[in-house]
């Protein structure tokens, strides 16, 4: 059967379309391999080479878009003295100025648009709001990944608790490398790690009420 002139070139605009959109949708997967390789490279190369900090922080549970859980990390000390004479605009990226206390904690020093000069450290950070000449910001590290049966533990976390996110960070840029609750990691205080521990437990227990193959009173002697 022969279609005519225009059903023919209706047919061949259709198969155009079709293909134009198969192409798209294998760039967009490519661009989505790529984002997730460069996150990853991102991450081991900060977490190789960075530097050590530890922050105070609040960890709560969130739900992402595609739903997987995570861990959404809080830092209590987000304001700080600006230190330039310009005010910041909401937005905006500025430099948060950190160093080391007495106790290995960070501590903050203040927030500029600029850089610090050659040996002073920083993070990257964004203006949420700027009042009297102090800055509130924002870093982009706010996520920790965490198995999903081992998230139970942050719904008995108290006030008093001392919790303590591990990080480096690397020109600006940092990751989190682990929450720590009192000095125990926050995947080991929850229900799932204890039932896994109990699990090991009562593993080793049952091996070692195994019958043996040999009876103890009858062992064969050890060969000269």
């Amino acid at each position: 059967m022969k279609f005519s002139p225009p059903l023919q070139g209706l047919h061949l605009s259709f198969s155009l379309d079709g293909r134009y959109r198969w192409i798209f949708f294998t760039l967009v997967v490519l661009i989505q391999f790529a984002v997730v390789a460069y996150m990853g490279w991102r991450w081991h190369n900060i977490a190789v080479d960075g530097i050590p900090y530890q922050w105070r922080c609040v960890p709560r549970l969130e739900v992402a878009s595609f739903g997987t859980d995570y861990v959404r990390v809080v830092f209590p000390e987000d304001t700080t003295r600006w230190r330039d004479d310009t005010p910041p605009e909401t937005g905006q990226q500025i430099y948060v100025y950190i160093s080391r206390d007495a106790s290995g904690l960070m501590e903050i020093q203040g927030a500029s648009a600029s850089k610090p000069f050659v040996g002073g450290d920083y993070m990257q950070a964004t203006v949420v709001s700027y009042q009297d000449g102090y800055v509130q910001f924002q870093v982009g590290f706010d996520r920790y990944r965490l198995a999903p049966e081992l998230t139970d533990g942050i719904y008995g976390l108290r006030q008093d608790d001392n919790i303590i996110a591990s990080i480096r960070i690397k020109r600006g840029e940092g990751v989190i490398e682990g929450i720590f609750v009192n000095g125990i990691p926050l995947a080991d205080i929850s229900n799932g790690a204890a039932m896994a521990k109990a699990r090991q437990e009562k593993e080793a227990q049952t091996l070692f009420d195994r019958p043996h193959l040999v009876d103890t009173g009858m062992v064969p002697p050890k060969e000269e």
